[in-house]
């Protein structure tokens, strides 16, 4: 991930948890927690518990709020006030009196976390609001299979003024459809409608800001990884941020609730639980996708493949059940999301003390999000214990480092890549010494990767063959002697061939062969210098105890050049009656005795200006001495063959 989008997101996190700090710094002073006991009235109307408090009757329960009456029900029970358990799914008043405000004052309620079905607020025995139809369970006919839950799930607001004496009595009439635990689970903020607001806002700004951020860095990663399908682990951290993100919609402040209204709540419940099977398993891949087991290690990849498909099981089959059963299942899918957490952790720990690369990153990311969701768990069982989830603090330090650790990772490749991509470079250049860059562009490549067996071109162009002979004076020269000379007069001569806009295409047994695909000119300029450099070697200290002898072959007309071979060794080479007819001028070099041969063939002396083009080119003046005509194979007319003799005088032309 870029290095700006990086800093972007964590800037972004920052500020957006000291402006959510300083909002509920400000209105802290502003509000109460109306935490502990409330009387709850249990399968009680709102009118039946207002009539049971007139009535001097005490409630059933002293209730805790925030919590659910599945506690106070098993109470009731080990106590002998009830005979046997009653279905949470039920119906219930929790009663609360606040008093000292300000009766000229407007005040507000806010509960987070509203009951997971639907209830209905009365203030002063005044109806408020209400989620859903918390009524429809009243009713006789209420028929208890109807598939309409009457449920509503979103953070509560509402307004209201106390009475003259600055009291209020606050009832909250909850009715539990489906889920399985019942109660007034969310903590109820009381304040002024100023501060209560402004604190319902921060709390939707702040997640909107870290949904966004999810969501965003969700895309990032799958888009990375449509890009590269090889980097699965994209698609891994792409799925897991998904998940965390569902869970954030759903669960704490339900924006779901805010942003899709029309949603049913058994929907939202199942999307909820999207994370209890979806991140472990997620996990769980990416782990073995950054640190594949071993070979031999058989146990660990079933202990894998087992967990992974019960943990799978249970998450489809929450998804595919009613929610009125979906629900019961979250028990069994926290203790397998707290086995495969305690795998991971297992797991992390082994690397760690193997010094695998990275293990100890993945150890922090993985750890920060298992303390993250056991307080995700204890806040949900409890919600006593905090007022606010504290799960996408550490969601967001779990991406920071697992985004951290993808930076890490991308840099290391890419540093392997320009790695690897210097030894190509240097691959491509010492393969170019077999085979020169010229022949692949004659074959239309650009490189020598592209090149295939069969590649071929059609082309007119010059060749010359060219062969060294060395007589040694006055003792027997040996193989070592040859191979030294032989490749010093290869050095000397190849960047003249290079100079004339030519190649050598083979080195031959004491020769080579040259390719001279723009002018026959270049090829006779290039004989020229090479017999020069001959010359020149015979007078320097190189061949003190020898002398050299260049000769030369010049040949004009069409061949084919192309790749050879079989797929796992190819060749360059070039066929042709002209490549035979050049090694056949060569050899009748060598038997006359002349430096340079040149067929008839080389259209460029027939040319009225070719003088000038020779001035042009700088190359020496010369002649040309006809010898007699030779057969070749193949032809039916004898080929004419010329010599080429340098003049003395410099000032360019052939005669």
């Amino acid at each position: 991930m870029n290095k700006t989008v990086r800093h972007f997101f964590i800037i972004l996190f920052i500020f957006s948890c000291i402006g959510s700090w300083a909002q509920t710094s400000r209105t802290k002073k502003s509000f109460v927690r109306l935490d502990g006991e409330w009387d709850l009235y249990f399968q009680k109307s709102p009118y039946q518990t207002f009539e049971a408090v007139d009535n001097g009757i005490p409630a059933d329960y002293k209730s805790i709020v925030p919590g659910y009456w599945n506690k106070d029900i098993k109470n009731a029970v080990e106590s002998g006030k009830l005979s046997e358990p009653i279905d949470p799914k039920t119906y219930g008043c929790y009663r609360y009196v606040y008093t000292g405000l300000n009766p000229q004052e407007k005040y507000a309620l806010l509960v987070q976390d509203a009951p997971k079905t639907s209830c209905s607020i009365y203030v002063n025995r005044k109806i408020i609001t209400f989620l859903g139809d918390p009524f429809a369970m009243l009713s006789e006919d209420y028929d208890v299979t109807s598939k309409n839950s009457h449920s509503s799930i979103k953070p509560i607001y509402c307004e209201f003024y106390p009475d003259e004496e600055g009291n209020v009595e606050i009832v909250f009439f909850v009715s539990n459809y489906f889920y399985r635990k019942g109660g007034l689970c969310g903590t109820v903020l009381l304040g002024t409608a100023n501060s209560l607001s402004q604190l319902n806002t921060s709390y939707l700004i702040f997640n909107t800001v870290i949904l966004g951020c999810l969501i965003f860095i969700c895309i990032l990663n799958l888009v990375q990884f449509l890009i590269n399908r090889n980097r699965i682990e994209y698609l891994y951290l792409g799925l897991l941020t998904l998940s965390f993100a569902l869970r954030l919609f759903t669960c704490g402040y339900s924006t779901i609730g805010i942003v899709f209204p029309w949603i049913p709540p058994e929907v939202k419940v199942k999307i909820e639980y999207i994370a209890l099977w979806l991140g472990p398993s997620v996990t769980l891949q990416m782990l073995f996708a950054m640190y594949p087991p071993r070979h031999k290690m058989v146990w660990e990849k079933i202990l894998r493949y087992v967990i992974l498909t019960l943990v799978t099981a249970l998450g489809i089959t929450s998804l595919v059940l009613p929610a009125v059963y979906s629900n019961q299942l979250v028990p069994a899918l926290q203790i397998a999301m707290g086995v495969v957490f305690l795998y991971v952790v297992i797991v992390c720990i082994t690397n760690i003390l193997h010094h695998k690369r990275y293990s100890l990153l993945n150890f922090l990311s993985f750890f920060i999000i298992i303390i993250g969701a056991l307080m995700d768990i204890a806040y949900t069982k409890n919600r006593t214990l905090m007022s606010l989830s504290t799960f996408p603090f550490f969601v967001i330090i779990y991406l920071t480092i697992q985004i951290l650790l993808i930076g890490i990772i991308q840099n290391d490749l890419y540093k392997q890549m320009q790695k690897k991509t210097e030894e190509l470079k240097l691959y491509n250049e010492a393969y170019l010494r077999f085979v020169p860059q010229e022949f692949l562009t004659l074959l239309n490549k650009e490189s020598i990767i592209k090149t295939n067996l069969g590649d071929f071109s059609n082309i007119e162009m010059c060749i010359m063959f060219s062969k060294m002979t060395l007589d040694c004076i006055g003792h027997e020269g040996d193989l070592q002697e040859h191979f030294v000379i032989f490749n010093e007069y290869l050095k000397r001569i190849s960047p003249i061939i290079t100079k004339h806009n030519g190649f050598v295409s083979k080195f031959l047994s004491g020769g080579f062969m040259a390719l001279f695909p723009k002018s026959e000119l270049d090829a006779v300029g290039a004989a020229l210098e090479i017999k020069s450099c001959t010359q020149e070697m015979n007078q320097s200290s190189v061949c003190q105890e020898h002398k050299l002898h260049s000769w030369i072959g010049i040949h004009y007309g069409k061949m084919i050049i192309g790749t050879i071979g079989e797929e796992n060794r190819l060749d360059d080479t070039v066929i042709s009656d002209t490549v035979n007819t050049a090694s056949r001028i060569e050899s009748v070099c060598e038997k006359l005795k002349k430096t340079i041969i040149i067929s008839h063939d080389l259209q460029c002396f027939a040319q009225k200006n070719v003088r000038i083009q020779l001035a042009q080119r700088g190359i020496p003046r010369f002649t040309l001495n006809q010898l007699e005509a030779i057969y070749v194979k193949g032809k039916e007319k004898p080929l004419q063959l010329y010599e080429v003799l340098e003049l003395a005088n410099k000032n360019g032309g052939a005669e």
